[in-house]
């Protein structure tokens, strides 16, 4: 008889179940050690873990409580770490919103931000100081900008930006 495992009976073999708060605790806590997370980020990594998902969210409430998790020290981090790989607003703030931060956090974060100089410099590295003359070439740059999560209004900003700066 030959026993087949797949590979989340495999992950299940070398996950092992939390039934104690404490313990509970200390997994989430190794998660928060290694960098920020949302609580429901926090939920959907501990959730296979645990044996009552009613423990889990009272640790998560706890650990909200004492001020060790923050979905805004989280958001805050998040922001900045993809601002500065020159994502902008608009996909920033649907990935967020996926990791179950509100938009209000969000935008209280992103209101100091100058988005149009986020996207000057991810255009600048994308062009390498030659700038394209043909309008499909300016068409597919500005797709990579909206894709980016750039506004249109920041888009154009940047293509002024850059024109000025190269000498257009």
């Amino acid at each position: 008889m030959f026993l087949i495992l797949s590979r989340n009976n495999i992950l299940n073999l070398r996950m092992k179940i939390l039934d104690e708060p404490k313990a509970i605790r200390l997994k989430i806590m190794d998660f928060l050690s290694r960098r920020e997370h949302s609580a429901k980020e926090i939920f959907q990594k501990m959730s296979p873990r645990v044996e009552s998902k009613d423990m889990l969210l009272d640790s998560i409430n706890e650990l909200l409580k004492d001020g060790l998790l923050s979905d805004e020290r989280f958001a805050e981090s998040y922001l900045q770490s993809r601002k500065v790989r020159g994502y902008g607003p608009v996909r920033i703030r649907n990935e967020l919103k996926q990791r179950g931060i509100d938009d209000q956090i969000f935008y209280s974060l992103s209101s100091e931000v100058e988005w149009s100089e986020i996207a000057l410099e991810a255009l600048k590295k994308k062009v390498r100081g030659v700038m394209p003359s043909e309008t499909k070439d300016i068409l597919k740059l500005k797709r990579f900008l909206n894709y980016r999560g750039f506004d249109f209004q920041d888009i154009d900003q940047a293509f002024q930006n850059i024109k000025n700066e190269l000498g257009h």
